[in-house]
């Protein structure tokens, strides 16, 4: 016994030795570094926000689309299919889109559809459902509860429905007194821009001359931004005592400017990064 350990003594010291010169060193030198500083930590890819080509509708779909005129004129239902939340809209009957095709009774009736105004993509899918299931008369209101209950010369519309809209190609941009940073960062390329001193007579002939070059679609209306709140209520003030006649159809104001439009982009940004991903401790955490 007395011999073996004489032996495996020093052996055991010697592999000590060698973990010792060179393991540790390893160790020292390459300290474990937290996931949230490691260049391998993947990274999410947020998706552009900040432009998009619209979608195109074929003669069929269209062929479902009514303006708030005409709608008035033929007469017949209207139907609120908007969310449950939102406040009525008056003579209209508030019913869940899914709903309709179950009131049979209506299928002989002249229908109007009245959603937020950038759905129109499933609202006109969902008239040529039920159309198929009989109700021959159903269509889609341009426009909206905005169009249905407007009762001035501009409307005003959010950053997100700016964004939804922009898909369906509903707007066509108007940019004032904007930097050619803001410009570069909207959904689109304006097709009008305008400084912020421009005069109410040099807006309107420059829309009437857009307009004579391409005429808006159906479902078009001219978007104004400016680049803030301010800017854009001092412009929304002249343009109250000179309304826009063109088309017969209101302008609509980016409520907020791109102020409010780059701070959504940026929530929707920051949503997306984070998309089904658990947030990263905080380094020390």
């Amino acid at each position: 016994m007395m011999i073996r350990e004489r032996f495996l003594r020093p052996l055991v010291v010697g592999c000590m030795v060698v973990l010792s010169a060179t393991v540790l060193p390893t160790w020292a030198q390459e300290p474990e570094v937290p996931a949230c500083l490691r260049v391998d930590y993947p990274q999410p890819t947020v998706p552009e926000f900040g432009h998009t080509e619209a979608l195109s509708y074929s003669t069929q779909e269209t062929q479902c689309w009514v303006d708030v005129v005409e709608a008035r004129r033929a007469g017949g239902m209207a139907l609120d299919v908007r969310e449950a939340a939102v406040a009525p809209l008056p003579g209209a009957v508030a019913l869940p889109l899914p709903s309709v095709a179950d009131r049979r009774y209506l299928r002989d009736q002249p229908l109007t559809l009245v959603g937020t105004g950038v759905d129109l993509r499933a609202l006109t899918t969902a008239c040529l459902s039920l159309r198929k299931q009989g109700f021959s008369k159903v269509q889609v209101l341009l426009g909206g509860a905005r169009s249905w209950a407007r009762i001035q010369s501009v409307d005003m519309v959010t950053p997100q429905e700016a964004w939804l809209g922009a898909l369906d190609g509903q707007w066509r941009l108007i940019g004032i007194g904007l930097r050619p940073e803001q410009v570069q960062s909207l959904v689109g390329k304006p097709e009008v821009i305008l400084p912020s001193s421009v005069d109410d007579a040099a807006l309107v002939q420059a829309l009437n001359d857009a307009e004579r070059a391409r005429p808006l679609g159906s479902n078009q209306q001219w978007l104004l931004l400016t680049p803030n709140q301010a800017s854009g209520q001092s412009l929304l003030a002249r343009l109250q005592q000179t309304p826009y006649k063109p088309g017969a159809r209101a302008l609509a104001w980016l409520s907020g400017g791109w102020d409010s439009y780059n701070a959504y982009l940026q929530q929707q940004q920051q949503s997306a990064a984070h998309a089904g991903r658990p947030l990263p401790r905080s380094c020390g955490s």
